[in-house]
């Protein structure tokens, strides 16, 4: 086994919590969790960097403040020739986790910034830290994107955590007291090319996502290296070309992808009610949603982070959607 163990001095205000709130599906994802132990609140995340799969640990001593150091642990099982290689890689990718890039300054420099509704602006005076993730991993996170489409979170993370534990690999046991148990490697793209049809059944998919995710994966290389290149644009065009992935799932990916700032997911089941009541105090559809954020362009998933720190939210008017079990079909 491989270890390494750094520390990041965060450049702005950073809230851990808050920043990795959008990257854990669930109390017991796989992939992400959050826990406490004998030195606090700790975040474990399993990624891959090239073939090497790793396990990361992030956390800060208890009672540190926005802008205290973050201790950071890597480990990996991999005693490949390039695993070394790929852990120091993977290493200088760290501080886009933390939200490094995401800055907010031409924001606050903008007339966008004096039509933010004042509730807004104190939210962000309240949550200094709040900070957009970038943390790679295309595949990972478009594949999870598709599994989220048109089903409710339930269905979602059931049938992913299904897949996952029966091609991913296991974290590395560290022997830490504090590593959760359970936590997963997501598997290499090639794998979801070879899943026969009554796994993707059983695993609660319908055809057109599992079709969405197998035509991904057989070109999952190619989009990788345009995602390498830094531009985001052919990138989106790219994506768009596949059947199955919209506007929905693009901006679901490059949220987490890149901390996309501008990036909001037209076409969710909540999304345009909470922020049309955020701004209308009533209920609206996407059409409105998008007029009003039209003044904040370049920064709208800003807008929506702050709407979703703020608590606000549409009043419930009837019973939660119940998922809908088609595998006995």
């Amino acid at each position: 086994m491989l270890r390494a163990s750094f520390t990041v001095e965060p450049s702005h205000r950073l809230h851990l919590g808050q920043t990795f709130a959008p990257l854990q599906r669930g109390s017991f994802d796989p992939l992400f969790r959050s826990v406490k132990d004998v030195r606090g609140q700790a975040y474990w995340a399993t990624a891959r960097e090239g073939s090497t799969g790793l396990l990361v640990r992030f956390c800060r001593e208890s009672g540190g403040g926005l802008k205290a150091p973050v201790s950071v642990t890597l480990w990996t099982d991999d005693a490949g020739p390039k695993a070394s290689v790929n852990l120091e890689s993977f290493a200088r990718k760290v501080p886009a986790w933390l939200g490094e890039d995401d800055r907010w300054s031409a924001f606050y420099g903008s007339d966008a910034w004096g039509l933010l509704p004042q509730r807004l602006q104190t939210t962000r005076a309240q949550n200094p830290g709040l900070r957009l993730p970038a943390i790679g991993l295309l595949s990972q996170n478009l594949i999870q994107a598709i599994t989220e489409q048109r089903v409710t979170g339930i269905e979602a993370m059931g049938g992913m955590r299904a897949l996952v534990r029966q091609y991913g690999l296991p974290a590395p046991a560290t022997g830490e007291p504090g590593q959760p148990a359970g936590m997963l490697i997501f598997p290499e793209p090639s794998v979801f090319t070879g899943i026969p049809s009554w796994t993707w059944h059983r695993a609660g998919y319908d055809r057109a996502r599992s079709d969405a995710i197998v035509l991904y994966a057989r070109a999952a290389d190619s989009f990788e290296r345009l995602a390498s290149a830094g531009d985001v644009a052919p990138l989106v065009r790219a994506l768009a070309s596949l059947p199955g992935v919209g506007p929905w799932t693009i901006a679901e990916t490059l949220q987490r992808f890149c901390g996309h700032p501008d990036a909001v997911s037209v076409g969710d089941y909540h999304l345009a009610h909470h922020v049309t009541y955020a701004f209308d105090g009533r209920r609206g559809d996407d059409a409105r949603m998008v007029e009003l954020l039209a003044p904040y362009r370049g920064h709208r998933q800003r807008v929506v982070s702050l709407i979703k720190a703020a608590g606000i939210s549409e009043p419930r008017r009837a019973a939660r959607l119940a998922p809908e079990d088609h595998r006995s079909f």
